[in-house]
């Protein structure tokens, strides 16, 4: 295809985002084809966003989607090529009838038989598309007509009319003396990829106070997006710019972004052009997989929200907690500000949660232990099932298929925790479903559990390692490593120092304050939607920085029905643990008086308090027939 006669039509993507993603292969179409004419194909916002630009020798105009009325348009203009962009039926369908000799595009949607030139995208073993970058993706198309596509980098220019009228609707964007920080919180694709309004006015906050920045919201001309800015401006105790009160175009927008020394962005259009103006980037990932928008792009820190159920690709969370993103915390993000503002040199991407890496087949390690794990020989599930080079720590009632196991290693020196489930019985795994909703192993359910509940900052202990099993349907074998908690003991076996010894006025104010701390730690852990059904002192650690951890999540699960009777047996398990000898009934009511954050009791919840009192009496109960002393009995 070297002829320079060609009429070459360009169909672009829709999203915005996408349209830019496809600059390294229009420039390069361009420079393989300098003396044909070329035509781009595309939206009215598109069209907006990558004008002015010198890869085009003209734009058509979309006024409908029909086929047979855009067909009928384009055989007007006698094209010999479509390179079509846009991965859609319609697409294929409309260059088809308009009689296009050559059409060149991707086998999807059903759309193969109608092209002449199919490339066809990698998928996986499911069947899936394999996520590949989409600049690489049309770089292909692009490389399909003999073009060059050595280079990669995004690019969009800015028409000088644009920032005059910039000037004009936000003149304090050009007085300003301070830094200019874009947040973009919103995102077209759907909610699941927003990171939560509150978070994003503390990160403003956080920017006016420490480098007196100039921060502006921008968002969408659409009710969902202005309600998103709006809360944020609500929430900030700064003043910030909101462009749903100053809205500017499409280009203008182009032009302000080129001013920024700083966006924070979801995974949405805008920050690909922050990208393509070669801006300081944060971006913000949670339901997609970054793999997919990748650009390899210097000034850019990827925080990703890593949680168990991500990627999904869903444009609204089906889950009661959106854990992907809050995953994301503002530390996080403030951290990242910092090192791009402060050129710190550290451009790697952040996890929210720790990867593991998958060692053998189903046997995933964090990587900091795979030396130490390497020494012991524990390279495979079946090593960990047979390692017994540690302390047992298995109890009389514990079940036959069960074992635990605590052991050390040097580097890092921890002490870690294996639970290991050996062929549990089939009423069991049934059981662990049903609770679950879902086909899982049991040391898979625990690390399900432990990395939903450090999504929404509830403490749990660090996962080292963890893996299963399978038969034809029900799993062999699974276990879960975790590390032992740093500078922490079990509320059982030490409450704090101030709640022992001769009473003092601080020592009693520190006590009431450390009931209230935990009681808000419980009420977080049941806003979640987990029940933990063996939440007792022993399962609570406590540290030196008045920080609580929950351990032993095997039995925790989301209870579709009767939610509150497992919030009481919670409850009636930390009332039974709770010694008399250090928390008094007075101690007691102000628990469940903070955890419910009332100053009063209703008639509910004293019926709520009676059964916790009776379950805990039932408890006791069972202690006292075995011989074991009550801890709230004294």
């Amino acid at each position: 295809m070297n002829d320079p006669t060609y009429e070459i039509l360009v169909w672009l993507p829709s999203p915005i985002g996408d349209a830019i993603l496809c600059t390294p292969a229009l420039r390069a179409i361009r420079q393989c084809f300098k003396s044909s004419k070329i035509s781009f194909f595309a939206s009215d916002p598109v069209r907006a966003i990558l004008s002015p630009n010198n890869f085009c020798d003209g734009w058509l105009e979309q006024k409908n989607n029909n086929p047979l009325t855009l067909a009928r348009e384009l055989k007007k203009h006698n094209f010999t090529h479509a390179v079509l962009f846009k991965n859609s039926f319609a697409s294929a369908l409309t260059a088809y009838i308009a009689g296009i000799p050559s059409r060149i595009g991707y086998v999807r949607d059903g759309r193969g038989f109608l092209l002449t030139q199919k490339l066809y995208p990698p998928r996986l073993s499911n069947g899936r598309f394999k996520p590949i970058a989409a600049i690489d993706s049309y770089l292909a198309l692009a490389s399909r007509l003999g073009a060059n596509i050595t280079n990669r980098t995004l690019e969009l220019l800015i028409d000088p009319a644009d920032c005059t009228s910039l000037d004009k609707k936000l003149p304090e964007t050009a007085n300003n003396s301070g830094p200019i920080m874009i947040l973009v919180p919103a995102g077209a694709f759907g909610p699941s990829k927003c990171w939560p309004a509150e978070r994003f006015a503390q990160a403003a906050d956080w920017l006016i106070d420490n480098y007196k920045a100039m921060v502006i919201i921008s968002v969408a001309p659409s009710t969902p997006e202005r309600n998103i800015a709006e809360q944020i401006c609500v929430m900030s105790k700064h003043k910030l710019i909101n462009l749903a009160e100053k809205p500017i175009s499409l280009s203008e927008l182009k032009a302000l972004f080129s001013h920024a020394d700083l966006v924070i962005s979801n995974d949405t259009g805008p920050r690909h052009i922050a990208i393509a103006l070669r801006r300081n980037l944060i971006s913000l990932f949670g339901p997609n997989d970054p793999a997919w928008t990748e650009t390899g792009y210097e000034d850019e820190i990827q925080i990703i929200g890593n949680v168990a159920c991500a990627p999904c690709t869903r444009s609204k969370c089906k889950k009661n907690q959106h854990l992907c993103m809050q995953a994301i915390t503002v530390e996080m993000v403030c951290n990242a500000a910092q090192e791009l503002l402060e050129n710190s040199g550290n451009r790697a991407k952040v996890f929210a949660q720790q990867q593991l890496e998958e060692l053998s087949k189903s046997f995933f390690i964090d990587p900091e232990y795979k030396v130490a794990f390497s020494k012991l020989g524990l390279n495979s599930i079946e090593a960990i099932s047979s390692f017994n080079s540690g302390k047992n720590l298995g109890k009389d009632n514990l079940a036959s298929f069960r074992s635990r196991l605590q052991f050390h290693i040097d580097s890092p020196s921890t002490t870690l925790f294996i639970k290991r489930y050996d062929k549990p019985p089939v009423s069991c795994q049934l059981k662990n479903w049903l609770s679950h909703r879902c086909h899982l192993s049991l040391g898979l359910t625990e690390f399900v559990t432990v990395s939903e509940l450090a999504a929404t900052n509830i403490n749990t202990p660090k996962v080292a390692s963890y893996g299963e099993q399978w038969g034809v349907f029900f799993e062999n074998r699974s276990f879960i490593i975790t590390k032992e908690i740093a500078d922490g003991e079990s509320l059982e076996r030490k409450l704090p120092d101030f709640f022992s010894g001769p009473a003092t006025t601080e020592k009693l104010k520190l006590c009431r304050d450390c009931i209230r701390r935990l009681a808000a730690f419980i009420r977080k852990f049941h806003q979640t939607g987990y029940c933990h059904r063996d939440l007792y002192f022993s399962h609570i650690f406590y540290n030196g920085n008045n920080d609580f951890t929950l351990i032993d999540l095997a039995r925790a699960f989301k209870p579709l029905i009767r939610r509150r009777r497992f919030h009481i047996k919670d409850i009636a398990q930390l009332h039974y643990s709770a010694p008399a000898k250090y928390f008094s009934r007075t101690d007691r009511l102000r628990f469940y008086l903070a955890y419910t954050s009332q100053n009063k009791l209703t008639k509910k919840d004293k019926r709520i308090i009676n059964k916790v009192i009776r379950k805990a009496a039932q408890m006791a109960q069972h202690d006292i027939k075995h011989g074991r002393i009550v801890p709230f009995a004294g």
